[in-house]
């Protein structure tokens, strides 16, 4: 964890680059473990006004490669792990400028264009993940010029036509707006990072203040609200069930997912918005999600039966969601590691963003 340069002691330059690298695997454990010992390594380094030193003298890069660093993971620059006296890595980054000439390199050194250059692209990083942006080395959302037509956000071009070639015209990629969003409760649990990818994207929220509460069960009106924001649908409701008042939170979001497909009512005409939502009927909605992601999730009887019948339990899937099951199982957007498939248990918060998260990164949507 503490990265080391020409052989020598651990570096707070050469780690902060390797962080930067390392940020957006972080849904890998390997990569999650030796990232947070990397991060304790880089505290215990941190000067007292905020600075870093390579060797024993405290240089402007040191701070701007750690500062590029924190805001490529989503880590707040007010994390109490960085802010050392009151200092933190930014006051630090200022402090190296001077009015009118530039950064310089080292205290009194005198302003140099290497240095410039580190401050300032440090400095666009700390404003970008304070304003909540996506990230330096993620700037999707800056404007491009396109031939023969007006400048547009870039942002909004590319949630349009990223993800699989035959997704629905009107599925979206969601991007990064809360970097830094976690749960107090979350921490070690292992939906953490899925839970994280998802919250960070306003896909997904908490439940109770801080807390996500991920052992917890959703009704239909909730996941049906989740699925839609991580489509990047536009919600707008109908009259459709009568048993989801106009007037709902939810009634967009659930009107929004009768119309593509997603969800179904009963017969009657409802839809039990506060019932909770079983495994097989999560699956169910998944799949159908995915499909307008541009997944293709056809499966036949056979292979079916194969997926199913590893499963102790198998015979207990209701014949109209079991070949979403075993698509779900198929896919790896539904975990093998149990014996049981426990179709018509309450499925848990933690694993909704588990399942919608796979699924969105298979249908390059994350």
């Amino acid at each position: 964890a503490e990265v080391m340069a020409g052989g020598g002691a651990s570096d707070p330059d050469v780690t902060g680059m390797a962080l930067q690298a390392l940020a957006k695997y972080q849904d890998q454990p390997k990569v999650k473990k030796v990232t947070e010992e990397a991060l304790a390594c880089l505290s215990k380094m941190q000067k007292s006004n905020g600075g870093f030193a390579s060797g024993e003298t405290s240089t402007l890069e040191s701070s701007a490669q750690v500062v590029v660093a924190l805001a490529e993971l989503g880590i707040s620059f007010s994390d109490s792990r960085f802010v050392k006296n009151g200092n933190s890595a930014v006051d630090n980054l200022l402090a190296f400028y001077q009015k009118g000439k530039g950064f310089f390199h080292t205290d009194g050194s005198g302003s140099n264009q290497m240095a410039t250059e580190q401050g300032f692209y440090g400095l666009v990083a700390a404003d970008r993940a304070q304003k909540g942006k996506n990230s330096l080395y993620r700037m999707d959302d800056v404007s491009a010029m396109i031939p023969g037509k007006t400048q547009e956000p870039a942002l909004e071009a590319s949630q349009a036509t990223a993800g699989l070639p035959g997704k629905n015209s009107n599925v979206r990629k969601q991007g990064v707006t809360v970097p830094d969003k976690t749960f107090s409760d979350i921490s070690s649990h292992k939906n953490q990072n899925a839970v994280e990818a998802l919250a960070a994207r306003e896909i997904i929220n908490g439940k109770v203040g801080d807390k996500f509460m991920p052992d917890d069960t959703m009704t239909r009106a909730e996941f049906s609200t989740i699925v839609v924001k991580a489509l990047g649908l536009v919600p707008k409701k109908n009259d459709k069930f009568s048993d989801v008042a106009s007037g709902s939170w939810y009634a967009p979001y659930v009107g929004t997912a009768y119309s593509y497909g997603i969800t179904n009512g009963t017969p009657e005409g409802k839809f039990n918005p506060g019932g909770t939502i079983t495994r097989q009927e999560a699956a169910v909605m998944v799949t159908r999600a995915a499909e307008l992601a541009g997944m293709n999730m056809a499966i036949d009887a056979m292979t079916t039966k194969d997926v199913l019948s590893q499963f102790t339990d198998y015979i207990t899937v209701s014949d109209w969601a079991k070949s979403s099951m075993a698509l779900c199982y198929k896919e790896g957007i539904l975990s093998q590691d149990d014996m049981e498939i426990l179709p018509k248990a309450a499925i848990k918060r933690g694993e909704i963003a588990q399942m919608l998260c796979d699924m969105l990164k298979k249908a390059e949507l994350l």
